[in-house]
């Protein structure tokens, strides 16, 4: 049976949690205040439209940082699936984003209630691909059935292969890509009718015609796909995004001020540890550090020729800035606190041409995305705790007002979760071992020997003893159990067999109801009607 809710929290949110059925959402603020918090955002906007970003106010750079998200969206989204949607120029602006991942049911919930949203808003819907990112994980965990019951194993999509940014991470293993919808097919055995692999996997094969980008194809099968079921989103991967002159002005501002930014930053960060009670010093990130004249900024750098990620650090150089990862990329900016960014975006749109990549991390993404792009971003849960953070810095170092956020997220399960009823059976074992070791006259067969040792074990029991005779009554007690036990119907290695058994079944059975899932193993009949009515419900 599917329960479609949404999950109950306080006003300050304290209560938001993963949703733990099979078709529970959580929306956070409720939808009823949707529309409120729509209209106070595009408020925000105006009341810190005056912000001066060096030479540019916040409001033109926000003007033709979306006209340009819009067509460079459209024109990739043209590529692959139909784009003609109703949202016209003056429409508001509604984002998402996340890396290009064979994700769980419950993140891909996210782009089904984005273009709902943006349906009953009349509102134009953009995810971004967030392809800076790092590729760790080329394998998916998929059931499989074997006659002795199910299990789980690993199969690759690509060779395994060292961690670069989805951006940089090309199909190593054409064969492997070729065959994965095969092979999931064949190792679901049924388990699961017409999962949604075998619509996407044709897609991402077609994507592969047109790109060895391995996130990029997946991103595109999975948007195609739902495309099929009408859902009205363009999408942009992030790396263009930053290649833009107007990511280059919002981030040539941030490091003009950077020895602000960074102690804004810090503070930030530490009151957030403080309010939450964590102890790590690298969640949710690590503070930004100094090393004499060098600054850490919040910045990713590093080149096409060599695509591992290196931290950006900055220092003061003659009128400007001189911007490095310490290793092999040095560059200058021209820019300052009281000087317009111009020439800095040059700068910067030079190196990106030389194949440098300076990409935002996490917390910077979604301040340009909410502060620029957006007019509401929709966050998984993970994303909206951390903006939190984000949220802190917004108000210290702009001094303005944060746009306000959706957390979204689902549940849906692969299989149906069985695991309650075990846990009552290995409960009730655990509480009859417990019996056939203290009270074995609960299970023992009725006979002339069995009340008469019961007899005596509640003489002892409640017959009086003085000092020093604890032990001894404790001694004979014992022994009249073990007598008891030699009558009992099972024996206490039986029970432990069984909860054994027991364990091992809740263990497997665990896994297999997981919400961890990707969406492409489901059944499309079951799960894309289950997230559009969730999403319908949502907005």
């Amino acid at each position: 049976m599917i329960v479609q809710r949404t999950m109950p929290v306080d006003a300050d949110g304290h209560a938001v949690r993963v949703p733990r059925d099979h078709g529970e959402a959580l929306v956070h603020p409720s939808r009823d205040q949707i529309t409120g918090l729509l209209a106070d955002n595009l408020a925000i906007d105006h009341q810190s439209s005056g912000y001066d970003l060096q030479g540019s106010s916040l409001a033109e750079l926000r003007d033709q940082a979306r006209r340009d998200l819009l067509e460079d969206a459209r024109q990739y989204t043209a590529a692959y699936r139909d784009v003609q949607f109703a949202a016209d120029a003056d429409s508001p602006l509604l984002l998402a984003g996340h890396q290009p991942q064979l994700f769980h049911a419950g993140v891909w919930f996210k782009n089904f209630a984005l273009s709902q949203l943006a349906k009953c808003h009349r509102a134009h819907a953009v995810n971004l691909v967030i392809d800076n990112d790092i590729h760790r994980n080329s394998s998916l965990r998929v059931p499989h059935g074997i006659p002795s019951g199910q299990g789980i194993q690993t199969l690759l999509f690509d060779r395994a292969a060292e961690a670069i940014p989805y951006e940089e991470r090309q199909i190593l293993d054409r064969s492997a890509y070729a065959t994965f919808g095969d092979r999931v097919q064949e190792s679901l055995n049924g388990l699961v009718p017409d999962p949604l692999i075998r619509e996407m996997w044709p897609l991402a094969q077609q994507a592969a015609q047109r790109s060895n980008n391995l996130g990029r194809c997946l991103a595109e099968a999975r948007h195609s796909l739902e495309a099929r079921y009408d859902q009205q989103t363009w999408e942009l991967p992030l790396s263009q995004v930053c290649d833009t002159p107007w990511f280059a002005q919002f981030a040539s501002h941030l490091l003009a001020h950077l020895p602000r930014l960074q102690d804004v930053y810090n503070t930030s960060l530490a009151e957030y540890r403080r309010v939450n009670r964590v102890r790590s010093r690298s969640h949710p990130v690590p503070d930004l550090v100094s090393d004499g004249l060098w600054l850490e900024a919040p910045f990713w750098i590093w080149t096409a020729d060599s695509p591992h990620r290196q931290r950006m650090f900055v220092r003061a150089y003659g009128d400007g800035l001189e911007i490095s990862d310490r290793r092999h990329v040095t560059f200058s900016l021209e820019v300052a606190p009281d000087r317009s960014a111009d020439r800095a975006v040059e700068q910067w749109l030079s190196q990106a041409a030389r194949g440098v990549r300076l990409r935002p991390r996490a917390l910077i993404t979604t301040m340009y995305a909410r502060l620029v792009l957006g007019d509401l971003f929709l966050h998984g849960i993970g994303g909206g705790k951390y903006d939190q953070l984000t949220d802190r810095i917004i108000r210290r170092f702009f001094e303005l007002q944060p746009p306000h956020y959706l957390m979204i997220s689902a549940t849906a399960l692969l299989f149906e979760d069985h695991t309650a009823g075990l846990r009552d059976r290995i409960q009730g074992l655990r509480q009859r071992l417990r019996e056939l070791r203290y009270h074995p006259e609960k299970h023992a067969i009725a006979s002339e020997e069995v009340t008469r040792l019961t007899h005596e074990k509640f003489a002892h029991i409640c017959g009086a003893t003085s000092d020093g005779q604890g032990r001894a009554r404790h001694l004979a007690i014992e022994r009249v159990n073990a007598a008891l036990q030699t009558h009992s119907v099972m024996s206490p290695t039986q029970v432990l067999l069984e909860l054994e058994e027991c364990s091992t079944d809740l263990r497997r059975q665990s896994a297999l109801a997981s919400r961890e899932f990707s969406f492409c193993l489901f059944s499309e009949q079951m799960l894309c009607p289950l997230l559009m009515d969730l999403a319908q419900s949502t907005a």
